[in-house]
């Protein structure tokens, strides 16, 4: 497995860096003051480019081109905007940046600000993970009080005020355009791109949304230089992301999560051996990479190397960068039969792609489960599965298919089983007695 040799955080509670102490004596703000004395803005952006970060929050664009498209506005207000809200609540990542290492995030927020010219920032998170609210409150007053944070930081004539934005709107609070809305105090509902944030965002200004961990890179590269995060990870994508890796637990019915930090590049099968979970035919029947809206995948992917290209081509993604492994009796149409009906409950309700027709596929395959389907449901779903990602407005939409793509794909036997009226696995029970009538697709 390539080198962890610069790990921002690992995934084990001793290396926790709380206070504003045990981080500056880890290195920590080195790189706030060299940028500050020894780096124009434009040059802080170049580094970045230069190391190659891509977006850790699933979508994987540059780091600095959406940096630069903000710094390149004209004159006025700009804001950064920091996710660490982990859309997906089964995802260790965020929470445990902001329980263990909060002044990364915090640092970084600073150095993106400054980058891009932006004199107030917001950091988003969830309200319902008070650890984390608490240690987060707790490092913004250490900050201020050590003149890393507010007016004139560390003596220099850049200024900065953060605020800490803590909500609990379920999966949708975590997208993008959902989050500028909720902070201005809108109704959570996704907008339409373009206009991008980086051109007309919060108010209507130039801002920079990045993800909590795509921040907390930016110390390791303006104190080390570029090659800190090229030296690990992919020739697509460089350095490492906080991986959850989800298992059964031993009860049924429950599961375990586990962080790794995950070099791009290494295989699925190195991530789960990093975790200590097992995947083997005897007890994994699928191995779901992305969170809610990820693909399953058979064990024989597992050669996959995790990267936002190559899990794609798979039918997968990065998205909540959570790797799951499925208990062996799983039959594929219930999963995603759950996730399709879950998707359903968490969409903002803004685009009818996405409004309906997710709902739609929870349907029809509720109707497959119970045994009601037809072979002409199948070919409705294949067209769901291209209708709802080509008219959706965010990413929730473009995403939420790929359990059922993927399923479809790879796991067929289950749908031809249930619709010769039997379960592959013995384990479904009738969930609908009626089927749907197809004039109502919409």
């Amino acid at each position: 497995m390539p080198d962890t040799s610069t790990s921002l955080l690992v995934a084990d509670s001793n290396a926790a860096l709380t206070s504003y102490a045990a981080y500056t004596q880890q290195g920590g703000y080195q790189a706030l003051r060299k940028a500050l004395s020894q780096m124009s803005p434009s040059e802080v952006i170049a580094e970045v480019g230069a190391a190659g970060l891509r977006g850790r929050g699933g979508s994987g664009v540059a780091a600095a081109s959406k940096m630069a498209r903000v710094a390149s506005a004209q004159d006025g207000q700009r804001y950064v905007v920091c996710n660490a809200y982990d859309a997906d609540p089964r995802s260790l990542a965020a929470q445990a940046l902001l329980e263990r290492n909060p002044h990364a995030v915090l640092e970084g927020i600073i150095l993106a600000a400054y980058a891009v010219g932006a004199t107030e920032a917001f950091l988003y998170l969830r309200s319902s993970r008070e650890q984390a609210a608490a240690t987060v409150q707790t490092a913004l007053r250490e900050a201020q009080e050590q003149g890393a944070l507010g007016g004139a930081i560390f003596g220099s004539r850049f200024s900065l005020a953060i605020t800490a934005v803590g909500v609990e709107r379920g999966f949708m609070g975590g997208e993008e355009s959902s989050m500028l809305e909720i902070i201005k105090g809108r109704p959570m509902k996704a907008q339409q791109r373009p206009p991008y944030p980086s051109e007309a965002g919060l108010y209507a200004q130039p801002t920079l949304a990045q993800n909590a961990e795509t921040l907390a890179n930016l110390h390791a590269i303006i104190a080390r230089g570029a090659q800190a995060l090229k030296a690990i990870g992919s020739q697509a994508s460089s350095g490492a992301k906080l991986v959850t890796v989800i298992t059964p637990g031993a009860t049924p019915g429950t599961t375990v999560g586990r962080l790794i930090e995950l070099p791009f590049g290494a295989t699925l099968a190195q991530a789960l051996r990093a975790a200590n979970a097992e995947a083997s035919e005897a007890t994994t029947r699928a191995v779901v990479v992305g969170g809610m809206e990820g693909g399953a995948l058979p064990l024989a992917q597992l050669s996959v190397p995790f990267d936002f290209e190559t899990l794609q081509d798979a039918g997968a993604i990065v998205g909540s960068s959570i790797i799951e492994t499925l208990p062996a009796s799983t039959c594929m149409v219930h999963w995603a039969m759950e996730r399709a009906a879950y998707l359903s409950q968490e969409t903002c309700g803004k685009c009818v792609p996405c409004r309906v027709g997710v709902k739609r596929v929870a349907g029809l395959l509720e109707g497959i489960e119970s045994g009601l389907g037809s072979k002409n449901d199948l070919a409705v779903l294949t067209e769901f599965a291209q209708y709802i990602p080509d008219g959706s407005l965010c990413g929730f939409g473009v995403n939420a298919t790929h359990p059922l793509v993927t399923a479809m794909q790879y796991f067929a036997d289950d749908f031809n089983a249930h619709l010769e009226g039997r379960c592959p696995t013995g384990t479904c029970a009738p969930v609908r007695a009626h089927r749907y009538a197809l004039k109502h697709v919409l």
